[in-house]
């Protein structure tokens, strides 16, 4: 049996605990979870999780946000999900975008209970909310990513171009937010399309943004992104889900996060 470690970027303790409290309600044994306070070390989001991949002695480190909550049967799932993924996969989330830039994925969001089917799927980048590293596959975050965005899809394209597999899998739990595209996603996305964009054909789609670059990319690669990624958001509260019943419903009301 695979050994799963949680490691959380902190800058709101309340917010932290009432998630660390929803795990510890599920979870048996529960797992080791260490916090990392970044903002206090003067790191970005890259050097953080760098700092507790290495202090965290497991074969899975899942890097998750703070700001989630998780449904009755989250634990079950997550560890039977990267309990039987090959060895190949060195990452697995929640959400991702293949290359053709379609969604797959399972999460509870402020746009709703969002599904992308079928799962698991192989993916090309994952959404940050949930991201599990295996740790024997050697894969670090690159800590010149500015600031605190698109450093999990950086890594995924590192794992694509050493020949490993990211895959999304079927363990939903409730993201209190969606980000936001500031200036500081800005920043972070032309840096991540400078280092990945030529091997991606000039277009990178991400769960958050479709990143690309008009004037190299070609015109009919761009308008299939555009098309797939808006399909599949159009769909993602009304596809077909076996398991439409499941427990991350319960985690429908607004959240009582102080």
């Amino acid at each position: 049996m695979s050994t799963i470690a949680f490691l959380s970027l902190v800058n709101d303790r309340a917010q932290f605990d009432a998630c660390q409290a929803s795990l510890r309600a599920i979870a048996r044994p529960f797992p080791e979870w260490l916090a990392v306070e970044p903002n206090k070390q003067g790191w970005n989001a890259a050097q953080g999780l760098n700092h507790g991949l290495e202090r965290l002695n497991a074969d899975w480190v899942v890097c998750i946000h703070q700001d989630v909550l998780f449904p009755a049967d989250f634990w079950s799932r997550l560890t039977t999900a990267l309990e039987r993924l090959p060895a190949d996969v060195a990452l697995a989330g929640l959400v991702g975008c293949e290359r053709s830039g379609r969604f797959r994925g399972h999460i509870l969001d402020p746009n709703g209970h969002c599904y992308w089917g079928p799962l698991p799927r192989p993916v090309l980048t994952l959404d940050e909310v949930l991201i599990a590293v295996r740790k024997s596959s050697g894969l670090r975050f690159c800590e010149e990513v500015p600031g605190f965005h698109c450093y999990g899809a950086d890594l995924c394209c590192e794992a694509a171009a050493r020949g490993l597999r990211v895959m999304a899998i079927d363990a939903p739990l409730r993201h209190l937010s969606t980000g936001k595209i500031d200036p500081a996603y800005e920043r972070a996305s032309q840096w991540l399309m400078a280092k990945w964009g030529a091997r991606h054909g000039h277009v990178l789609p991400t769960p958050a943004l479709l990143l690309q670059d008009v004037a190299r990319a070609g015109w009919l690669r761009r308008v299939m992104q555009r098309w797939h990624r808006r399909r599949d958001r159009l769909r993602r509260n009304t596809n077909v889900c076996a398991d439409r019943d499941c427990a991350v419903r319960a985690l429908a009301a607004p959240a009582k996060v102080r």
